[in-house]
């Protein structure tokens, strides 16, 4: 049930969004120099953004962009219907929610990935429990009395999806656990107060928690949705495509380049997002190294979104979430 629940409201929010859309909200622009609006938040999606525009990518792919401000995860999405912001780095699930709103989208490179050299420091999302939690591997779910409360960004989206199926690979009935709807800047303190009993963070902040000691990881995403944990998309409308093609590649190839450097230079890459967000230390994600779609990991995100019953099966094909138009930007 949590599953209907939280993709009708999700679908609603897009639904409402793409009624302003409608009703003029969303005003074109001319073609030549168009100057891109985002959403250049201080989490883990901001990493590309930072260093874009410190390292000169962004400058020297000729990329014009205007930050309107923070927009919290999933409310990001609807604002790309709205046409508040032109562009999203988002997971499979929140690019097939707004299709399922009837938004025409369409991821136009892979953003994010897991990483092949199996060091966990790079995975998308860490479980993270307090040193002395009775909680030694996830299986350890099944013999508490009480519900074990798991703190996540938000629900539907990577880390409730991906919690769900690490349940599943452990035989854990989800009556078993209980979320919480908890920023991940928020997520540390909520554990060490007890709030929560396992933080499911991202890179920027699990870093920091593990850094600050006192707790420990009890599972990664790689062990929850194994090659396609950390699968994320760069999506634009359709519309908005159609209208500004040279801008959209300009801005995937100078997105691309600064995601490569960050692999490249992961030290300085989060030294230099840990200056922005305002944390003392920081990692970031781990990107995909030619921004090529990988059809397997986002037939991974179709399955497990089909067992979770947000979309039925067959209803969406890899190929319906992504155009290879500026492939030649990969």
């Amino acid at each position: 049930m949590l599953r209907r629940k939280t993709g009708l409201t999700i679908a609603a929010t897009i639904l409402a969004a793409l009624l302003l859309v409608g009703s003029g909200a969303y005003a074109a622009e001319t073609k030549d120099d168009y100057t891109i609006k985002a959403s250049v938040n201080k989490d883990c999606s901001g990493t590309p953004w930072f260093a874009g525009v410190e390292k000169g990518f962004f400058e020297e792919g000729g990329v014009n962009f205007v930050d309107v401000g923070q927009i919290p995860g999933p409310q990001r999405n609807a604002a790309l219907v709205a046409g508040q912001i032109d562009v999203v780095d988002a997971d499979p699930q929140g690019l097939v929610n707004m299709l399922k709103a009837g938004v025409k989208v369409k991821g136009v490179a892979q953003s994010g990935d897991e990483p092949t050299d199996g060091d966990i420091n790079k995975e998308h999302m860490h479980w993270v429990v307090l040193e002395d939690s009775p909680l030694k591997t996830p299986a350890d779910i099944l013999t508490q009395k009480e519900k074990v409360k798991i703190s996540v960004i938000s629900l539907g989206i990577c880390a409730d999806l991906q919690n769900n199926a690490l349940l599943r690979e452990y035989n854990i009935p989800t009556d078993k656990i209980e979320y919480v709807v908890i920023p991940d800047a928020q997520a540390e303190q909520a554990l060490r107060q007890g709030l929560v009993d396992i933080a499911v963070l991202h890179p920027p902040f699990y870093f920091a928690a593990e850094k600050h000691g006192g707790v420990r990881i009890l599972a990664a995403s790689k062990e929850a949705f194994g090659a396609a944990g950390g699968t994320t998309l760069l999506i634009f409308r359709e519309e908005f495509i159609k209208e500004h093609p040279e801008t959209v590649r300009k801005f995937t190839k100078a997105y691309k380049d600064t995601e490569k450097w960050t692999n490249e230079n992961r030290e300085e890459a989060g030294k230099l997002t840990a200056n922005d967000i305002g944390l003392d230390e920081a990692a970031v994600h781990y990107y995909s190294s030619t921004g090529e779609v990988n059809e397997e990991q986002l037939q991974y995100w179709i399955d497990a979104m089909v067992t979770d019953e947000i979309i039925k099966k067959g209803e969406y094909k890899p190929e319906d979430l992504y155009t290879d138009e500026f492939k030649d930007t990969w």
